[in-house]
């Protein structure tokens, strides 16, 4: 398992900076801009990230599963018809925000957000094709290029938005930039995929990109109702709330650099992994690959969510300014997703050729979420907690169809798909370590918050290593050796 693990190394790197990237931005622009500017900014990726996934038709996830079995020969087709596609799809998002900027204004109650959007309507048309790029680099063995080219993509795209922003230009066009950046990022990849496949023929077949597509659409349906789940807090609490309060809420929903990252390379290399193992009947196999990757994330995730729970108010403030302060509460809900993403489920079902319970699992978890969250945000002392705990708990459902479909699919009991008294072991020591913690914490209240998060921190480190090592649940040097893993590739 170390093997594969260590393999993602460049994918996590790639992803980690442009996680990095995004939180920068998003410090600089919290104290730059005011907060109802702010807010409007981070609507404006509300609706590209809530849009993006409906209109990519799963494609790029299925390239994990079908590059893996393409002779070399192929190759250039399968890219290419399915990035024409993605292009095609694109520009129907792009086509959406042009003629629906003033309908969306409307709903969030925000009319600054229609030049803008209309701005930024070229950006979606060439960012979908480009989501294949970081899984076919992957699915060809070439994860450092992959951290490489997101890595580097994501840091030029934070830079032409701060100096467009410092430069003084309105919003309108700090994104009708990002829509000529998306254009220059389009034309690099692209070249790069003609180069690399020179000398292949090219030559379009209609039967194969509709095999692959009814594979992909399952997953593609599953995506866009998956980050509906996952959107639809924000979503009712910018159409609930003024810009600037949903700026509080935005920044306490930010996901935790190399977080989700860590997961989402894991996945993608795990994945291929699954899948040959999966074509070999290798049942034995496959639980080793996912029980391995889950003890591995574990390690490092289950004391992540007990530390940031205790230290999510001076998180918040050193991150973006005591103005969001408040962000703490949102932050702390949202967390309680943490456990879940020590893998990614939906990649499990994947890798056995399971896309429709994907969609099933999916629509649940969004009418889970819509319902508590219409609920909940209209208990007065909730505010906008209330749509994140629905966010939560349909994600809670979700996972728990994932594991009775791979349990009944591979013949296993519930308890075979976890190493569910290792996990146990893991989070015992976890939470035991956050008590001191957080008696700590009431002590330094008033401290700065740079101060508050060192010494939470050493505290935190210390009795979980201690602890650890003295149950043996969480030993010193299988966290130290699972973070290794992660960040380098070898």
């Amino acid at each position: 398992m170390a093997k594969l693990t260590t393999q993602a190394g460049g994918v996590s790197l790639g992803r980690g900076v442009a996680a990095l990237a995004g939180l920068a931005t998003a410090m600089v622009l919290s104290r730059w801009l005011s907060p109802d500017d702010y807010g409007t900014y981070r609507q404006i990726w509300l609706v590209f990230f809530t849009l993006a996934p409906i209109f990519e038709l799963g494609i790029p996830p299925s390239v994990s599963f079908f590059v893996p079995q393409l002779p070399r020969e192929n190759l250039k087709r399968y890219f290419v018809q399915n990035g024409l596609a993605l292009l095609v799809s694109g520009s129907l998002v792009a086509l959406a925000l042009l003629t629906l900027a003033e309908p969306l204004a409307r709903l969030f109650g925000n009319p600054a957000l229609i030049t803008a959007l209309r701005a930024f309507a070229l950006f979606p048309a060439l960012t979908l094709p480009f989501h294949m790029t970081e899984n076919a680099l992957v699915a060809l063995g070439r994860a450092g290029r992959a951290g490489l080219v997101s890595g580097t993509a994501a840091l030029l795209q934070s830079a032409v938005i701060l100096l467009a922003f410092f430069s003084g230009a309105s919003l309108e066009r700090v994104f009708f930039y990002v829509s000529l950046w998306a254009l220059l990022r389009w034309l690099c990849v692209t070249a790069g995929l003609f180069y690399g496949l020179r000398g292949q023929s090219l030559r379009w077949d209609r039967r194969e990109l509709g095999r692959q597509l009814w594979f992909a659409l399952p997953m593609g349906a599953a995506a866009m109702v998956g980050l509906l789940s996952r959107q639809v807090d924000k979503l009712i609490v910018s159409a609930n709330f003024p810009p600037e309060r949903y700026a509080i809420y935005a920044n306490g929903s930010y996901d935790i650099p190399l977080i989700n990252v860590l997961t989402l390379s894991v996945t993608a290399v795990l994945v291929p992994a699954l899948v040959r193992a999966n074509a070999a009947g290798d049942t034995a196999e496959i639980r080793r690959l996912w029980h391995g990757a889950a003890r591995r994330m574990a390690w490092l995730f289950f004391p992540a969510f007990c530390f940031l729970f205790v230290a999510a108010r001076p998180l918040m403030v050193f991150l973006f300014s005591p103005a969001y302060a408040e962000s703490a509460g949102p932050f702390r809900v949202l967390l309680f997703l943490l456990p879940l993403r020590i893998l990614f489920h939906g990649g499990f079902l994947r890798a056995l050729g399971r896309t429709r319970p994907i969609f099933y699992a999916s629509a649940g978890s969004l009418l889970i979420s819509i319902v508590l969250a219409l609920l909940l945000v209209r208990v007065r002392p909730l505010g906008f907690l209330g749509p994140a705990m629905g966010s939560v708990a349909g994600a809670y459902g979700s996972v728990l169809v994932a594991i009775h479909v791979v349990s009944r699919h591979l013949g296993w009991r519930w308890r075979d798909y976890f190493p569910w008294r290792t996990l146990g072991g893991i989070m015992a020591v976890a939470i035991a370590a956050a008590l001191p913690t957080a008696v700590l914490a009431w002590t330094l209240r008033g401290s700065s918050a740079l101060l508050q998060l060192l010494l939470l921190g050493g505290a935190y480190a210390s009795v979980y290593l201690i602890l650890g090592q003295a149950t043996g649940a969480a030993r010193p040097r299988e966290w130290i050796e699972a973070i290794g893993d992660l960040l380098r590739q070898r």
